[in-house]
């Protein structure tokens, strides 16, 4: 779950913005809070992952509270900036604070969602890259473009997928459909269906397993160099 404070001057807009976050799978709103030195202090006690930060806030600018957390001894916390600021110094200001996106005042909820979506997508996609090469840097940096339309194609959910990755990355070897269950909490059937989607964009690789029925068991495997090598089975592959 990703842990996210809500900060806007204005208590009903943050009361929706975290409505709207209720409503994105793998995000939770931890906490609303209405100044710059409540934001400060919610990121010091909450520890969250992540904020949604109005930059017109009443005792201070919201960049200068970017720049605060980074300067200082305060957790690490990704930020999200929404406002109604449409000049470009303030973009260009977000930007190089490290904000990874910027939304304007007034948007609907598929806007926030949207962005949301591919937050969390790079969120996963770092999490799983263990030795960086450059497709894998890109499919990081990529995932902020926008949430992966494959992903949410046929029925899937971004966020099962990215947990279905996270697990397989995690594995020094392979899985079957069975384990993947298992350790992710989901049915077989489900696990199976995302497994089978990752083989196809050539995120795992597949190698079979003959036990005493003679009915050979399929096990997946992570494969950190992406696309491109969906077809070469994995060392013992029948």
């Amino acid at each position: 779950m990703i842990r996210t404070v809500v900060v806007d001057d204005d208590y009903r807009v943050a009361a929706i913005h975290a409505a709207y976050l209720g409503k994105v799978e793998g995000f939770e709103a931890i906490a609303q809070v209405h100044t710059a030195a409540a934001a400060v202090e919610a990121v010091d006690q909450l520890r969250p992952d992540l904020l949604l930060l109005d930059l017109y806030l009443p005792d201070e600018h919201g960049l200068d509270v970017v720049a605060r957390l980074r300067g200082d001894d305060h957790p690490q916390v990704d930020v999200i900036v929404i406002t109604a600021a449409k000049d470009a110094d303030s973009v260009r200001a977000a930007m190089q604070h490290g904000a990874l996106h910027y939304l304007l005042k007034p948007f609907s909820f598929p806007a926030l969602r949207d962005k949301l979506l591919s937050y969390a997508q790079m969120r996963s996609r770092l999490d799983t890259l263990r030795t960086a090469d450059q497709n894998g840097v890109d499919r990081v940096f990529g995932a902020l473009r926008g949430p992966d339309a494959r992903a949410g194609s046929k029925g899937r959910s971004e966020f099962t997928l990215a947990t279905v990755e996270r697990v397989l990355a995690h594995q020094d070897g392979d899985l079957s459909a069975s384990e993947v269950a298992r350790l992710t909490g989901m049915s077989r059937a489900t696990a199976q269906r995302y497994l089978t989607h990752l083989h196809e964009i050539g995120r795992v690789a597949i190698r079979l397993r003959y036990g005493v029925s003679g009915r050979p068991e399929h096990r997946y495997r992570w494969q950190a160099r992406g696309p491109g090598l969906a077809g070469r089975p994995l060392a013992g592959g029948a």
